[in-house]
């Protein structure tokens, strides 16, 4: 499980490195409701593909392997590097970030940088707090929106419900 210590531990050192970034998932949800609803596997954040070469390194530097690579994962290729766009790593101590990578389209939009990219509603407007610290998160309209078009599991079904009721 990734405690809020740990989860805010991850935001700032993204934060220590510039690294531009959004809470979401079960996280993102807790920021927004700034309260912890339940416990949490992972840290899911969304991070724009200019940062990803960054994001990878800084990782790669505090002890964090590739797990794996989403199925709507798109590989690029960044110098020598081939880098994922959607995927999990996780250190020797067991904290997981889930990582998805957006883009900006050339209206301004958000998108998301997978094999069959969609837009985003307002995706990162959010603000929140995880532990009392204040994180920026992906909107109550972006997390409703990327939690459709798949069976939802019964944490992701309370985490809709609770947004819901906000």
């Amino acid at each position: 499980m990734l405690s809020a210590h740990d989860a805010l531990s991850l935001c700032n050192l993204l934060e220590q490195h510039s690294i531009r970034f959004w809470v979401m998932g079960g996280w993102g949800v807790d920021a927004l409701l700034h309260c912890e609803t339940r416990p949490h596997k992972d840290l899911d954040i969304l991070v724009v593909l200019g940062d990803l070469p960054l994001l990878w390194k800084v990782l790669d530097e505090h002890g964090f392997t590739l797990q794996y690579a989403w199925e709507e994962n798109r590989w690029v290729d960044w110098e020598a590097d081939r880098l994922p766009t959607a995927f999990v790593m996780a250190d020797t101590q067991g904290r997981e970030i889930d990582v998805h990578v957006i883009d900006f389209g050339s209206d301004g939009a958000i998108i998301q940088y997978y094999n069959n990219p969609r837009p985003l509603p307002d995706a990162i407007t959010g603000r929140g707090s995880i532990d009392g610290a204040e994180v920026s998160c992906v909107s109550k309209e972006t997390q409703l929106a990327m939690h459709t078009g798949y069976t939802l599991p019964d944490g992701h079904l309370r985490d809709l419900k609770h947004l819901q009721a906000e």
